[in-house]
């Protein structure tokens, strides 16, 4: 690419040393763009960062927000972007225009209900809780949106334009190419595995000046040794031959999708026992609309699509979450529910009935990160605390690393290979200290490019 020498910055004011609230922020001579805006969602020290009360840029100052992909740690801080001022476009691919408008909703009902119990236990004379955003700031923010397919040139400015590239991480998941006075920037968004289960691989990406690359598990190789089929297979096979029930903690989006496509073909070869699979999720018949309406973007049939409701018993509401462990109900059933890192959602409901039983069993299938308690049961934990009670951990908790969204070591090195020449300077972010600094060193001695672990809040000047 063309040298110039023209003013340029990059500020990393989330993700970086953590694998959530990404928000990176580009500034030209004459632009400012920021590249995803997500919540923290990691320890209570990183929640508390989403309600910062001044970002270190003008809301009111961007030209645009542009979206990698629809889930809350990439978007969830829009509406409060929208509240502080921003008024500008948000570029997105199509799902992820329709995946971010469910989560946002969700995220403004959940607010509203925490707060609200916050507020029957706070002590007098303290301030009341107030949610980051409401409903109303959710409306605010899609009319913002500005949707494109993947793989076209779009003009944000007359000498500013940005492409999308799938990325295989979610539905409607995109790598971000933006070029400005001939210099490429790449922002990878989440990378999904090489050959994702539903949807197509991640896309190629020629060359770029400055690549801005996740590194969720950069110091990490998934478990392929077994199928996701096989391995899921044992895992419920073994939880109904104790007699109990199995919890899957999962975000609602492709995880969820997923895990149900894997049972229902499973059950239809009589691999696994007829039990009853429960999605508990607000979000979940809406997330299947999307799939239904977005078939270029996955590689599921209409009938596999269709399955992902017909074969479920989706709870929707919280009076139905107390019905499903009715002890006159079956004992033996899968209950899928959020959050994927059982930081919050539903999924704590069933955790607190279900996690000190050893006849149970917890199965985690996403990245779960420091601080959150799908960490602390990956790690053996004797109890986790939920709504200040600890819970003794006797049921059995089991991990499939291959049912990532996020690809490993070897699938971020894959998909840099593919770049035809060596980019002026790679930043990783969107990842924890050892697995960024351990994925630098393994770039380091394969490519010998130059690269950066980012800081978070640090300016680096391009």
């Amino acid at each position: 690419m063309a040298n110039n020498t023209s003013p340029m910055q990059l500020q990393f004011i989330g993700a970086a040393g953590v694998v959530t609230g990404s928000k990176t922020l580009l500034q030209t001579d004459k632009y400012k763009i920021l590249i995803d805006c997500g919540l923290f969602q990691g320890n209570k020290s990183e929640r508390k960062l989403n309600k910062v009360k001044r970002l270190p840029f003008k809301p009111s100052e961007l030209d645009a927000v542009i979206l990698t992909h629809g889930h809350l740690d990439h978007t969830g801080y829009l509406p409060a972007l929208i509240k502080k001022g921003f008024t500008g476009p948000i570029y997105a691919t199509t799902p992820t225009r329709d995946i971010t408008e469910i989560i946002l909703r969700d995220s403004a009902k959940i607010q509203k209900e925490d707060a609200r119990e916050a507020n029957k236990r706070l002590r007098e004379g303290k301030k009341p809780i107030r949610p980051l955003y409401r409903n109303k700031h959710v409306s605010q923010t899609m009319e913002l949106f500005r949707t494109h397919e993947d793989g076209q040139w779009i003009s944000i400015k007359d000498d500013l334009k940005l492409r999308f590239q799938k990325s295989g991480h979610i539905i409607g998941s995109a790598s971000v190419e933006l070029e400005y006075q001939e210099r490429r920037f790449v922002f990878s968004g989440d990378i999904g595995q090489r050959d994702p289960l539903i949807l197509d691989p991640p896309s190629r990406i020629h060359t770029a000046d400055y690549v801005v690359m996740e590194s969720t598990y950069g110091n990490k190789l998934h478990d392929n040794s077994v199928s996701p089929f096989q391995a899921l297979q044992d895992v419920v096979n073994k939880a109904h031959e104790k007699g109990g029930s199995l919890v899957i903690p999962s975000f609602a989006v492709e995880r969820a999708q997923e895990i149900i496509m894997l049972l229902n073909n499973l059950m239809d070869e009589r691999s696994i026992p007829r039990l009853p699979i429960y999605f508990d999720s607000p979000m979940g018949s809406n997330i299947t609309k999307v799939f239904q309406e977005h078939e270029d973007w996955h590689n599921l049939s209409e009938s596999e699509t269709n399955k992902l409701t017909e074969n479920v018993h989706i709870v929707e509401s919280f009076s139905e979450t107390l019905t499903v462990l009715d002890e006159n109900g079956p004992k033996s059933k899968i209950i899928i529910a959020g959050s994927g890192m059982a930081t919050g959602g539903r999924v704590l409901h069933y955790l607190k009935e279900l996690v000190g039983d050893e006849k149970n069993t917890v199965l985690l299938v996403g990245h779960q990160a420091e601080g959150t308690r799908g960490h602390q049961l990956c790690n053996n934990a004797a109890e986790i605390e939920i709504d200040n009670e600890k819970y003794k951990v006797c049921a059995e908790v089991c991990q499939i690393g291959s049912l990532s969204a996020h690809g490993d070591q070897k699938d971020l090195l894959w998909w840099l290979k593919r770049f035809k020449e060596a980019p002026k300077q790679l930043f990783l972010n969107h990842g924890e200290g050892d697995a960024a600094e351990t994925l630098k060193q393994k770039i380091e001695q394969e490519f010998d490019w130059p690269v950066t672990v980012a800081e978070m809040n640090k300016i680096y000047e391009l």
